[in-house]
């Protein structure tokens, strides 16, 4: 009897090797991330070329909004944007992208906020600007969106950053 339930026992264990996991429907495929734009190379707006620092007012904001804009030649977008409120700074956000100029038409595309991609579809992250005048070292433009005011924007040397 001890010998039948050893055997038992090895061929239970034995067949239970054998045994497959059951296979059910497929797993689903998470959707692919949609890849990052590639920045094409401007000659269009090369006297926009270079950092860009300029200093607003924005309805509902109390303090300052004081942005560094840089382009490249390269088509490559960097923009840190901050709040500042006396000597405190409230909110700070860095941004990475692409630009285009075409005539007197200046478009910024975020493509990652803080590090992290952004949806490339969502509107509040492409920006069209109306260039009105740029000098050596004055860049004078608005959003083109209706009621906006114009902006003077100061170009600062390489290297410059925002304290």
């Amino acid at each position: 009897m001890k010998r039948f339930r050893a055997l038992t026992l090895v061929m239970m264990l034995s067949l239970a090797g054998c045994a497959t996991e059951e296979v059910g429907p497929p797993k689903p495929e998470l959707p692919k991330a949609p890849a990052e734009p590639v920045c094409q190379p401007t000659t269009a707006g090369t006297q926009l070329t270079g950092q860009w620092y300029f200093v607003r007012q924005q309805k509902g904001v109390a303090g300052e909004v004081q942005t560094l804009m840089t382009l490249g030649a390269d088509g490559k977008l960097k923009q840190q944007t901050r709040v500042k409120q006396g000597r405190n700074i409230r909110s700070e956000l860095r941004e990475t992208g692409c630009w285009t100029f075409d005539a007197s038409s200046l478009k910024t595309q975020v493509v990652r906020s803080n590090g992290e991609l952004v949806d490339f579809d969502d509107p509040i992250y492409t920006v069209h600007y109306q260039v009105d005048r740029v000098t050596g070292d004055r860049l004078t433009f608005r959003e083109s969106r209706a009621g906006s005011k114009p902006m003077t924007a100061k170009k600062m040397p390489p290297g410059f950053l925002l304290n």
